[in-house]
């Protein structure tokens, strides 16, 4: 065939609309590194000049740059003069309680599963950090805006709605992180009392979060293994949040564990991705969020999901509220389960 009979594929366009993505997203992620919301929003708005000067940036770039970001709506242009839009004030100002900075630039980072795939997607087993290995503070902080798309406030909802829950004194957050979920709960009920259980590595930042809303003489934080040292016991309410994916195999155990932790009449919520039957919805856009599922649960979501409504009979607990929630990568399943 001779070359100039060649006629260009229309795959192109749809390529060169992936690669799109891609510079979209370097482009976001740079002005969060830059702090460029962050300067915006305490000067109001600037020109073109005074931005590139503020920021460092080189002014050959800065035309095109500050126009990619006015494309995405996360800049509004009013003449000569920038402004943040109203969705980058909401969720992209450091400061803010909506902020998603740190979500949105952790698929991207150097530790994040994403930046090699083909390592993840080749390993045989999935990678298990050590006791005191990882995860990064940045990390931590993404997951706790992960947990603000809707998915803690679902869920804490339907913990506020179970009928003893005013009278509940104490709760306990296994793996708890960032500590949100127990906060959250705190600051809608006064005599309540958590404790945010967690690697000892870890728990700082639950710390600094639990300061920030003034909480530490309410909310203090464990160090510790989930699976191996005790949790304590006579709590009204214990959570599990997208933890049990790395001890699948030792669910039975685990149970018995938080049987042991809650008192007679408290509750167990757990909250976690399932893999579908079949595990193929067939929905537009569904591969690449099941994959992320994957990636951020230890290779897989949990399965078999009457097995594991099953765990809770065996070890002395009821079913009493059973809902789909939203979560960053779809939907989340989450189980409230009394003690008899």
């Amino acid at each position: 065939m001779k070359i100039t009979d060649l006629e260009a594929s229309s795959g192109i366009e749809q390529l060169k609309a992936i690669m799109n993505g891609y510079q979209a997203y370097q482009v976001l992620s740079t002005a969060l590194e830059l702090k460029m919301f962050d300067w915006l929003e305490n000067k109001g708005s600037a020109r073109q000049e005074e931005i590139t000067a503020g920021l460092g940036i080189n002014g050959m770039f800065g035309r095109s740059f500050l126009q990619a970001l006015v494309d995405m709506k996360l800049l509004l242009k009013t003449g000569d003069v920038y402004a943040n839009s109203p969705m980058a004030s909401s969720i992209l100002i450091s400061s803010g309680l909506g902020y998603q900075g740190d979500w949105f630039r952790n698929t991207g980072s150097k530790v994040s599963k994403w930046s090699d795939l083909t390592d993840t997607l080749t390993a045989q087993e999935p990678s298990m950090m050590g006791f005191a290995d990882g995860p990064s503070r940045e990390f931590l902080r993404a997951i706790a805006q992960r947990a603000l798309h809707g998915e803690l406030q679902a869920a804490t909802k339907a913990i506020r709605a179970w009928e003893g829950f005013s009278r509940a004194g104490s709760l306990i957050d296994i793996g708890g992180g960032h500590g949100l979920y127990a906060i959250a709960l705190c600051q809608t009920h006064p005599g309540l009392q958590a404790v945010v259980f967690d690697k000892p590595h870890v728990i700082g930042l639950a710390d600094e979060f639990i300061a920030h809303y003034a909480l530490t003489e309410r909310i203090s934080t464990q160090g510790g293994d989930a699976m191996s040292d005790p949790l304590g016991s006579g709590f009204d309410i214990a959570i599990i949040a997208h933890l049990l994916y790395k001890f699948r195999k030792q669910l039975p155990e685990f149970f018995r564990k938080l049987n042991a932790s809650v008192k007679s009449g408290g509750i167990v919520v757990s909250n976690h991705w399932f893999c579908d039957p079949g595990c193929d919805r067939g929905e537009e856009g569904a591969g690449v969020r099941d994959l992320e599922r994957a990636v951020q649960s230890f290779g897989h979501p949990l399965c078999h999901g009457e097995e594991f409504d099953a765990l809770f009979k065996q070890n002395g607990f009821r079913i009493i509220h059973k809902a789909e929630i939203p979560s960053a990568y779809g939907t989340s399943r989450l189980h409230i389960a009394l003690k008899k």
